[in-house]
């Protein structure tokens, strides 16, 4: 009988689950509006604690949020939307000049930097002869010069304008077709209205699921749980907007080109596990290189494309080491309690995971992000199962008083 019933529970389940992931994409403005839902969540629950009705709670908070959020859209939305186009548009097929002509001055500059130092060097070329015979290069030093530069240009058209542009143009692409989701601007603000309003009856509705007896110890883990992904949440969200926009600011002051863009840009990545501070450092470092400053470093240093984009770089690392030690802890280091090698395996399979599932870069990502959470949670959860197992807790007979905790975070 039990069994059976575990079978059954299994099977609801998985077809439950595929079901879901069969309608990801007709899911994905609702479940965006319930991670709003459940940030904001505790603001609404402290204004119940003051004595006022949920539904006036609700509101107010959820009119803050969007009062927040549109003012946000009308000035810095157009100024992102313009440059993400213009930057779009430059790695193009149909409109690369800027590139083409970035490629071309790269190209003179390296030729005449060999036709100087190539002539200076005929005793290296002699002693390497074999070697550049096996590349199928000339070791006469002007037919050198010429291979070289041919090579140069013909890897540096390759990388930008086939690399390069498909990942800044999936990633902008992205990015702007979010905001243009029209649809999704009406549903994920309804869908975050409603989640806030029916939250307590999600809760009940879902531990109606659960045989009476077990309810309190599942509430419990469940509050546990949930309060472990709000402070993450919020945490990642707080140390990314933070980072971002001092990010933009510093971006500004140096002079590198479509500063908000790269601050977007940083906000997005640095949520990123491990590889999101060194993609923040190449991108800048591309635009700076590639479309030169728009002033001096500090409107009062003016310095080469090359220094000036060296010069960005160190500045965003410092940066992001500042934010990593000091802000990225407070903000986010309480809410997980993984060791580092533990957490490393976590992102490598949330990303593998992440990619099956949702396809892609993107579901990579998500991946990724997600995984230290989860990995947590199943932590946590193990941690209970093999208490009660061994007999060192009675995780499934808590005592009844704790029926009425309230269910926070779930």
């Amino acid at each position: 009988m039990v069994f059976a019933r575990v079978v059954g529970w299994v099977a609801v389940f998985s077809a439950t689950l595929a079901f879901l992931i069969w309608v990801r994409d007709a899911l994905a403005p609702f479940i965006i509006g319930g991670v709003i839902a459940l940030l904001l969540n505790p603001m609404v629950e402290a204004l119940c604690r003051r004595g006022l009705k949920r539904a006036r709670a609700v509101f107010n908070v959820f009119f803050a949020f969007l009062i927040i959020l549109t003012a946000i859209g009308f000035v810095a939305g157009p100024v992102f939307y313009a440059q993400a186009r213009g930057l779009i548009e430059s790695f193009s097929n149909q409109n690369n000049g800027d590139l083409t002509k970035t490629i071309d001055r790269w190209t003179r500059e390296a030729r005449a930097y060999l036709q100087q130092e190539l002539p200076r060097r005929q005793q290296w070329i002699e002693r390497n002869r074999e070697l550049l015979e096996r590349l199928n290069l000339p070791t006469d030093p002007k037919q050198l010069t010429d291979a070289l530069t041919v090579r140069l240009r013909d890897r540096a058209n390759e990388f930008l304008l086939n690399y390069t542009a498909n990942a800044v143009n999936t990633l902008l692409g992205t990015l702007l077709g979010l905001l243009s989701r029209v649809l999704w601007l009406i549903i994920i603000p309804l869908s975050t209205y409603f989640f806030l309003m029916d939250m307590p009856s999600i809760q009940r509705a879902f531990l109606f699921l659960i045989p009476p007896a077990q309810r309190a110890a599942v509430r419990q883990l469940l509050s546990e749980i949930g309060s472990l992904f709000f402070r993450y949440i919020r945490g990642l969200v707080t140390a990314a907007v933070t980072y971002g926009i001092v990010s933009a600011i510093m971006y500004w002051l140096m002079g590198a080109p479509n500063p908000l863009l790269l601050g977007v840009l940083a906000t997005v990545l640095y949520p990123i596990p491990y590889i999101g501070a060194l993609l923040i450092a190449l991108s800048s470092a591309g635009f700076t290189l590639l479309f030169g400053p728009t002033h001096a470093f500090l409107f009062l240093i003016p310095m080469s494309n090359l220094w000036h984009a060296i010069s960005v770089v160190a500045v965003a690392m410092v940066i992001n080491n500042l934010f990593d030690l000091f802000v990225y802890p407070r903000l986010v280091g309480g809410a997980v309690g993984l060791r580092p090698l533990v957490s490393l395996m976590a992102v490598v399979v949330g990303a593998n995971i992440g990619s099956k599932i949702a396809g892609g870069l993107m579901g990579g990502i998500w991946g990724m992000l997600l995984a230290v959470p989860v990995a947590t949670t199943l932590k946590i959860v193990l941690e209970r199962l093999l208490y009660f197992v061994y007999g060192e807790a009675d995780f499934l007979e808590l005592p009844d008083s704790l029926e009425s905790t309230p269910a926070e975070g779930v």
